[in-house]
């Protein structure tokens, strides 16, 4: 019964915010999106720059992330990802990956060996990406839980 409420609700307010949408003269860009370090200063990756292009980005096109830092030791085999994805207040995943499975795809070997790290991947985003404010947690610890990295990203996507 809650589970129904809650999906009401929500159509309820997407649908009032599409036609609030439809009547408002003012069409406001929607903000970029932003990436930054949530670590504590001891990560094994210190992030020079992280670039998304396009910013903010759309539905249905394709995104291309480029980023540079500086790995003080090696991301070696039986190191994790978690993941959190939230809209709104609502997390919609939480998910625990493999580092060494996902860095194959993406192109990065693993062990990843300490030095500078360079990163450029391009994907295509779904047309069909719910609108909402979309938050993304990201920290990869190494077996000895040693954090490597831990990232916040935050994105709009419009009606």
């Amino acid at each position: 019964m809650r589970l129904s409420s809650v999906i009401v609700s929500l159509a309820c307010a997407f649908g009032l915010a599409s036609a609030a949408s439809i009547n408002n003269p003012f069409h406001f860009a929607p903000a970029p999106a932003t990436v930054e370090e949530c670590g504590d200063g001891t990560d094994l990756l210190k992030v020079e720059y992280i670039n998304i292009n396009p910013n903010p980005p759309l539905k249905g096109q394709v995104l291309t992330i480029d980023a540079k830092g500086f790995l003080a030791e090696d991301v070696v085999q039986g190191a994790r990802i978690n993941l959190v994805v939230k809209v709104g207040l609502i997390k919609l995943l939480t998910k625990e990956l493999d580092f060494c499975e996902e860095s194959v795809k993406v192109n990065k070997p693993c062990p990843l060996e300490a030095g500078d790290q360079y990163f450029y991947h391009e994907v295509e985003l779904p047309k069909e990406i719910p609108p909402g404010k979309y938050f993304v947690n990201i920290k990869v610890k190494n077996p000895d839980e040693k954090q490597v990295t831990c990232l916040n990203a935050r994105a709009n996507f419009g009606i």
